[in-house]
């Protein structure tokens, strides 16, 4: 008898609820950030040129420009290889687990290496150290 509180994935094994939670939340984030990166790349110059203009009157806008096209692509990468890592541990494939930890350790070092800035991102750092180590707790599950 299936226990309902788990899901089984394709190969019949069991996936922790909490595993379940996690990927979903990795889903929904770097998938957001994943398209989101990619569409300010695609459109970098046009927004560029509009804020320029003075056509582009957002708070904050500005803080896109700090950074150039080149990271924007860089980090549309590196949010797919986080995708595609929380798909992996999905399918409970321990290599999902390597995948998505390289692409966010990655991904916290990419702005300084953009802009020098003395602001350490702690809330970042944090958010990273937890779902790694939530990750890392169901390594167990995965093969």
């Amino acid at each position: 008898m299936v226990d309902h509180n788990e899901i089984i994935n394709t190969e019949g094994k069991k996936r922790p609820e909490a595993l379940t939670i996690i990927c979903i939340l990795t889903f929904i984030g770097s998938g957001l950030a994943a398209f989101s990166n990619l569409i300010i790349h695609l459109s970098f110059d046009m927004l560029l040129e509009t804020y320029e203009s003075g056509g582009l009157n957002l708070p904050g806008a500005e803080i896109v420009f700090t950074f150039s096209k080149s990271f924007y692509l860089i980090s549309f990468f590196l949010y797919s290889f986080s995708l595609y890592g929380a798909m992996l541990m999905w399918r409970l494939k321990k290599f999902g687990f390597h995948t998505y930890a390289i692409a966010q350790i990655l991904l916290l070092i990419l702005p300084s290496l953009y802009v020098k800035t003395e602001q350490f991102p702690l809330f970042g750092v944090l958010l990273t150290t937890t779902f790694i180590l939530f990750y890392f707790r169901h390594l167990k599950f995965m093969n």
